[in-house]
């Protein structure tokens, strides 16, 4: 739900343009390394009654020492930084938001899931409650599922400021869940408490879901965090590459159970874009 106007009072301005009421917006212009970076909206800067200097207090009409209009941006700009630094978001996927899943290729082939797909991240982005149900990503490698999956998860950490997570279970999370039992590692001991961080972290991505080697203690350490995020509610996405029947069939059709219970299920099918274009390079 959009903010109001940091400078409105008790009367709510129209959202600016730019920022949608956020205060803040991603710069996509590349000035240093790969990326753009997350800034205060001009709406914000305007108010300031410091021109951008710190402290930001000023003294008002009373003569009183009071806080600058521009503050809740300033304060919303470093709280949005501090989680996309903490969501373990692969750089290639970090900054991108809805107007980058396109419904075409950049040769001009139709993405068949693509308006299905855009309208779910538009439910996430202006719906004014926070979302419960998650969204199971199926489908052959090469479709578009980890973007996906990164976009819905910025758009939630942008629009609405609290914590989330990337987790890719198919090198992460059970490398760092076997070095807890390690007595020389720095997670020693750690288990449940990496276990509990997850499941209550607002949102939750898990990548590759179903890739991993299946042996019955990473079957049970994956059902019992799906488990405890269904029991809270937590919205979850999960991306897989496995064919639905032995999806299904993951920990005795338990954990399948749950996810469709606890996602949207969206089926990705269609050509593998990344070997389409190099194939179309040559």
């Amino acid at each position: 739900m959009p903010l109001p106007h940091p400078d409105s009072g008790t009367t709510t301005a129209p959202p600016c343009p730019r920022c949608g009421g956020l205060l803040l917006y991603y710069d996509n212009e590349v000035k240093v390394g790969r990326t753009g970076a997350l800034k205060l909206c001009p709406c914000a800067e305007a108010v300031c009654r410091r021109g951008g200097r710190t402290p930001y207090r000023y003294w008002n009409e009373d003569a009183e020492s009071a806080w600058c209009p521009c503050r809740r941006g300033r304060r919303r700009l470093a709280e949005t930084s501090r989680l996309f630094k903490q969501a373990s978001i692969p750089e290639r996927f970090r900054w991108k938001f809805q107007d980058d899943f396109t419904s075409r290729t950049p040769d001009g082939n139709v993405v068949p899931f693509a308006e299905v797909a855009q309208s779910y991240v538009s439910t996430l982005v202006d719906s004014g409650e926070e979302p419960r149900r998650g969204f199971l990503l199926r489908g052959p490698p090469g479709t578009g599922k980890t973007l996906l999956g990164c976009i819905m998860l910025n758009e939630l950490i942008l629009h609405r400021c609290r914590p989330g997570r990337f987790v890719n279970l198919s090198r992460s999370y059970f490398n760092k869940l076997r070095d807890t039992y390690s007595e020389s590692s720095e997670e020693y001991g750690q288990t449940w408490k990496i276990f509990d961080e997850l499941v209550n972290l607002p949102y939750l991505l898990l990548d590759d879901f179903g890739v991993q080697r299946d042996t019955p203690w990473e079957q049970e350490m994956l059902y019992d965090l799906v488990d405890a995020r269904y029991g809270a509610e937590k919205f979850t996405i999960v991306t897989t590459n496995q064919a639905l029947g032995d999806f299904q069939q993951l920990f005795g059709g338990r954990i399948y159970s749950r996810l469709v219970e606890m996602c949207h299920m969206v089926e990705m099918d269609g050509m593998d874009y990344r070997l389409h274009m190099q194939s179309s390079r040559r």
